[in-house]
């Protein structure tokens, strides 16, 4: 009984395709929710006192968030 690697759908090019959509999907999903909760900006906007997130759109498309420092 032998095994076909075709029909596992994480395996060969087409998973990593769509790793990568899952983890595009993913990061959307999370700045969203960090914009709408007040605690992320884009880069160049003024942040609030609330912003804990700086949100950047690098040259392929993808979003990139970095978490900035926090003194007590």
């Amino acid at each position: 009984m032998g095994t076909d690697n075709d029909t596992n759908p994480a395996s060969g090019e087409d998973g990593h395709e769509q790793n990568d959509e899952a983890e595009r999907r993913a990061t959307e999903k999370y700045v969203s929710d960090l914009v709408a909760r007040g605690q992320a900006v884009f880069e160049g906007e003024e942040p609030t006192s609330r912003t804990t997130h700086v949100i950047k759109r690098e040259d392929d498309g993808r979003l990139t968030v970095r978490r900035l420092r926090f003194f007590s």
